[in-house]
């Protein structure tokens, strides 16, 4: 029997790379994969629960869900990611509470308990032949081989978890206790990565610079000893260099766990690209300290400085939360005078929304009004064109090497070194290749030019 699957993912890449292991165990079950939620059989949402918005839209597709069980009665639909606390069908004793929340839903898993949903399908559908799956890639979420989307790039996690406890977030407790993953795993996959044609690969974590650090971490013996992991292992995938790997990068990062050994290793590892993503969510050290952020907006001041003189010309992006509880007209224009001082080459901006389980949708109150909120973003959306500008129009009449992502219509489109999106005219499909163009024009989201021959 021919089954077909469809996944909706939702959120930051390290949901993306999570669908990618799996869509490997669903291949592995003979499942075939669909684009279209309506050609499916099994229907799975990766979530993202950082906002209550995202975890309401997840339930507002139920309502479609229902529509297509009754043209398929043998349809069934299941949530993992950030959302997910109890890996539970509706026949567990103990239920997570979205299966109490919708009757649409028929399981749940925390995508660390990946191995155990061929047994969660073969429960639901107990017609299903499993003879071809190999138990042996099911035993651990990490040794699953993933399907990658593309050849050419490839995202690959090397941590769970936080430990960071920000007052607005749910992660530390959707995702658990930061755990990292053993370092030969991780250079493992990104050897047959970059053996199997990989040109670029990024590491993910929901903090990669803790990467070894935790208080679980230091309880193996893999981490006993190693100063500062994280370095470390960036010199290991540094050296597949030799081997063909032409770019890495990584993200997330907390700015204060962004060490001197790391900022020391942007600057001289090779394959590195000059590029960045540092989130502040805000330039005022009260609002910060309501976050739970532990730094000042000075502190963060000094550490772009410190970052720019060891890899000048590197860009640098940010994330800002505007309307945060209590936040005022003049903490807001800390704000603004931050992003003035720091001018950063992208900024990833969000209003302010409780987010039911974190210790600020129980201790402060959400009262800045949607109005306020809408302005506060209008006025940093309009520093953000303008920084934005300015650093494109730098790089004019310069010669950018583009990895080119995909090509529609005669005209390609791929990330340069400094992760800026590169759009050029080509009659070739040129996609999962590295293009040197020369820049003819810079605009506010992206750079264009002409390909060199």
């Amino acid at each position: 029997m021919n089954r077909t699957y469809y996944i909706q993912t939702l959120g930051c890449q390290m949901n993306y790379s999570d669908s990618e292991r799996i869509d490997a165990v669903l291949q592995n079950m003979g499942l075939s994969k669909v684009d279209k939620m309506s050609e499916a059989d099994l229907v799975i949402f990766n979530t993202c629960s950082v906002k209550q918005k995202a975890e309401d839209k997840v339930f507002g597709q139920m309502v479609n869900v229902d529509k297509l069980r009754k043209i398929k009665p043998h349809l069934i639909a299941g949530i993992t990611g950030c959302m997910v606390r109890n890996t539970s069908t509706k026949e567990s004793e103990e239920r997570d509470k979205i299966l109490k929340r919708s009757e649409h839903v028929d399981f749940v898993f925390r995508i660390e308990d990946l191995p155990q949903l061929p047994g969660i399908i073969m429960q639901l559908w107990p017609d299903i032949d499993m003879a071809e799956t190999q138990e042996a890639n099911l035993k651990n979420y990490f040794e699953i081989n993933p399907v990658y989307t593309t050849k050419a790039q490839a995202f690959v996690p090397i941590g769970t978890g936080c430990d960071n406890f920000c007052t607005y977030c749910i992660v530390p407790y959707s995702r658990k206790r930061e755990k990292s993953r053993p370092m030969n795993d991780i250079v493992k996959e990104c050897e047959k990565l970059v053996d199997n044609g990989c040109l670029e690969i990024t590491l993910l974590g929901q903090n990669v610079n803790s990467y070894g650090l935790s208080n679980l971490d230091k309880k193996t013996e893999e981490f006993k000893d190693v100063q500062t992991p994280f370095v470390h292992l960036l010199e290991k995938i540094d050296a597949l260099k030799s081997r063909g790997l032409k770019r890495l990068r990584f993200t997330s990062n907390h700015p204060k766990d962004l060490s001197d050994e790391l900022i020391d290793a942007m600057a001289r590892l090779e394959t590195l690209m000059p590029y960045l993503h540092l989130p502040v969510q805000s330039g005022n050290d009260d609002v910060l300290k309501k976050m739970n952020r532990n730094y000042t907006a000075d502190w963060y001041r000094d550490m772009i400085k410190k970052i720019r003189l060891a890899v000048p010309g590197i860009a640098i992006s940010t994330d800002i939360i505007v309307g945060f509880c209590g936040e005022t007209e003049e903490q807001f224009m800390d704000t603004c005078r931050l992003f003035e001082d720091v001018q950063w080459d992208m900024c990833y901006l969000s209003q302010y929304s409780t987010r039911i389980g974190t210790f600020a949708s129980q201790n402060m109150d959400d009262d800045i009004t949607p109005e306020v909120k809408a302005e506060r973003w209008r006025s940093l959306n309009e520093l953000l064109k303008k920084y934005a500008l300015k650093g494109h129009k730098v790089f004019e009449g310069k010669v950018v090497e583009a990895l080119v992502e995909k090509c529609e219509n005669g005209k390609c489109e791929g990330r340069s070194e400094h992760f800026k999106t590169v759009i050029f005219d080509s009659e070739k499909d040129l996609t999962g290749t590295l293009q040197k163009v020369q820049v003819e024009l810079g605009r506010e989201w992206q750079l264009e030019g002409k390909l060199i021959q």
